[in-house]
């Protein structure tokens, strides 16, 4: 038997990848040399992109009671005195706009709704040792002797990755030099610690707060000649927690010695072979965005590995997941990096001249509001050159909003929960159904799309449609209609990015020319 996708490593990210094609009838196997997932804290935040995407996978739907909310950041000085906070943005998704996760737990629920689905075959304790790639499918060496197939097969096994080595990609990057002491800790009761991350700019050891579900994060750089192991004893950390909390009141979770790397793979993909998460990147936790970027490339992946599995469109609508999540991947790693280099400076001039600079952003008027609002968060969109070429799409690139909405029986939710797991065509004050040219009705009716009219609170009475009517309550998705075509259609990928918004007469070009699905 041929399945169709292999999957190597059931981590967070093999988890997400597995849960996508599995609620989407893909035969997947998932194999991990590992048994059960790790059991301490690694990634500890997510943004509200992915936190999106993960609530609407099964067994994750209580995920947001679990999750700590985190509403900003924060830079402090040595004295923990605040030099400047920026806020995360307003939250248009339906979740929040950032929140501190435990990632053993969320492990375990992906887990257990994997566990319900009829395609999906797990194998724990057995990992790949080798790949011998046919015309029609990969021959996959399990290493307790065992072979499989698949038609793909996706390395999510690690920055270690065993099939990055067998399809000979390298991995090409660098090390950083300071080497970090992270320790968690449980704790019942509430700690007397920021409620925000902070990053601490002290020049004589810097650091790093953040709460997580039940218990705190610090996170202590080493200073050179200082021994790793002995950073990890037990009376080491009590020494660095206790200026902090009463190193007694708390159970340690986790202590360890980390030292990051910025690396990304020299392909993501070679035949009938394709590497997503650490596999294929890694990068410094200073944006807070590692395990964030392995999920989008789940996300990313997912649907096309569906079109092509389904006959829907050709192979190589697959090296457009790596031309568009590289340049994705590679802004986030900068952006960590340049994060990585304030919070890491160790000369006392530079930093006081940093503590300067940081008041005195925080004290310039609009810069400082937009700053606290979080309008100057980088939001995510897909880079240009992975945007449609052809139909002239606004709004191309940019995250769907998930605003409240109301539907014709009254009832009240978000608009996530009217959409399926494939492609959606939303007429923005129009039926998307209505006159429909033949070609599109063919590319929705092959995708089983979900097709929305949304209006504005009120008009339900004034419009008619052959599909259902949807108030915007919030109005954030009729924001894309144009002041001058207002029959617009908007195009929402699977992973709920915009392939853009469209009059009627561009609706066959974008949807079905030779360079979008």
């Amino acid at each position: 038997m041929t399945m169709d996708v292999l999957v190597a490593g059931f981590g967070p990210v093999g988890a997400v990848l597995t849960a996508l094609l599995g609620e989407r009838g893909v035969s997947v196997l998932v194999v991990d040399s590992s048994v059960s997932p790790y059991p301490r804290p690694r990634a500890a935040g997510l943004d509200e992109e992915v936190l999106r995407l993960l609530v609407r996978l099964p067994g994750m739907a209580g995920l947001l009671d679990e999750v700590r909310p985190s509403t900003r950041a924060t830079f402090v000085g040595p004295d923990r005195r605040l030099l400047l906070a920026a806020g995360q943005g307003p939250a248009e998704l339906g979740v929040p706009v950032g929140a501190f996760v435990h990632q053993p737990s969320l492990e375990r629920a992906l887990r257990a709704g994997i566990a319900d689905m009829a395609s999906v075959g797990v194998r724990l304790g057995v990992g790949v040792s080798g790949l011998r790639e046919g015309p029609e499918a990969v021959q996959v060496d399990l290493d307790d002797g065992s072979v499989v197939q698949a038609r793909w097969v996706i390395g999510c096994d690690g920055a270690a990755s065993t099939v990055r080595s067998l399809i000979g990609a390298s991995y090409e990057g660098t090390t950083f030099a300071q080497p970090w002491l992270v320790v968690d800790v449980r704790s019942a009761k509430p700690l007397p610690v920021p409620p925000d991350i902070a990053f601490v700019l002290d020049p004589r050891r810097p650091r790093v707060t953040m709460p997580m579900p039940g218990g705190h994060r610090w996170e202590w750089m080493l200073l050179p000649g200082e021994d790793p192991e002995q950073m990890t004893q037990p009376e080491t950390v009590a020494g660095l927690l206790a200026p902090w909390i009463d190193p007694d009141s708390v159970v340690v979770e986790r202590r360890a010695v980390y030292t990051f790397h910025a690396r990304m793979a020299g392909s993501w993909r070679v035949g009938r072979v394709l590497l997503a998460g650490d596999a294929a990147h890694t990068m410094p936790p200073f944006a807070g965005q590692g395990l964030a970027s392995g999920i989008r490339d789940a996300a990313a992946l997912a649907w096309r590995l569906t079109e092509v599995v389904g006959g829907l469109c050709g192979h190589q609508v697959l090296d457009d997941y790596e031309r568009e999540r590289r340049p994705q991947v590679a802004a986030i790693t900068a952006r960590a990096i340049r994060a990585g280099r304030i919070v890491q400076t160790t000369s006392p001039t530079r930093a006081a001249l940093l503590r300067v600079a940081l008041r005195a952003i925080a004290h310039t008027p609009g810069l400082s509001q937009a700053l606290r609002s979080g309008a100057a968060r980088p939001r995510t969109r897909l880079p240009r050159a992975a945007r449609p070429q052809r139909g002239g799409g606004r709004w191309a690139g940019r995250v769907l909003s998930n605003p409240t909405v109301r539907t014709p029986d009254g009832g009240i939710g978000r608009l996530d929960d009217l959409l399926g797991p494939s492609w959606a065509l939303l007429g923005l004050g129009v039926d998307p159904a209505g006159d429909l040219p033949p070609a599109v009705q063919a590319w929705a009716d092959s995708r089983g799309a979900t097709l929305l009219t949304i209006i504005h609170p009120g008009q339900a009475g004034h419009i008619l449609s052959s599909c259902p009517l949807v108030e915007d309550l919030d109005g954030t998705v009729l924001r894309m209609v144009s002041r001058h075509n207002r029959q617009s259609f908007a195009v929402v990928r699977p992973d709920r990015y915009l392939l853009g918004v469209f009059p009627t007469p561009r609706l066959p070009d974008a949807l079905t020319s030779p360079t979008n699905p």
